[in-house]
């Protein structure tokens, strides 16, 4: 089993860069959502199960299924992705990127790639030395999902000086379901 530490976001709709769909997740293409005022990556368990009274008066459960549910959030989060913190040249995408990507799937599967930095545990004992891998080479954990919440809130409104694009930060919040 390993634990997990949540370090980065990259969303792809499963298709490679022919745009054909195939579900080997190295050949998919993957847009890398920006850090800029990202909150914690929040990753819980969701159960399904069913509960049903014996007739002796127990109560028997159970589980059917448990689906992560992914959450994340961004302050002042620009919608100009020249204004990120970490825009290098365009390959990250920022806030109206991703209302857009929302809009266009909303009801559609997606794959969500979480970029981990990971830590082999042991049964009844402590890591062993050198089972430790970095999140900037890590391949990350990838979960089939539809969006099951979007929020996008202006918080502060940007007018455009002479010659320049206006642009807002926004508060964005969204919620991942897997499939």
């Amino acid at each position: 089993m390993s634990y997990a530490i949540p370090q980065g976001v990259q969303v792809s709709l499963g298709l490679d860069i022919n745009g054909a769909a195939t579900i080997v997740p190295a050949n998919m293409v993957w847009y890398k959502l920006s850090d800029h005022n990202r909150q914690p990556i929040n990753v819980t368990y969701s159960l399904i199960e069913a509960a049903d009274r014996m007739a002796n008066g127990t109560l028997r459960k159970f589980i059917i299924a448990r689906k992560f549910v992914i959450k994340i959030d961004w302050k002042d989060f620009p919608t100009l992705d020249s204004n990120l913190v970490d825009y290098n040249g365009g390959n990250v995408y920022g806030a109206a990127w991703f209302k857009a990507f929302y809009e266009g799937n909303a009801f559609n599967p997606i794959y969500v790639k979480l970029i981990y930095a990971l830590d082999t545990a042991q049964s009844n004992s402590i890591p062993v030395s050198g089972s430790y891998s970095d999140s900037k080479n890590s391949t990350g954990q990838v979960y089939n999902a539809y969006m099951t919440t979007f929020t996008y809130e202006v918080s502060k409104r940007m007018v455009a000086t002479s010659g320049t694009t206006g642009y807002d930060y926004v508060n964005l919040a969204v919620e991942f379901t897997e499939i």
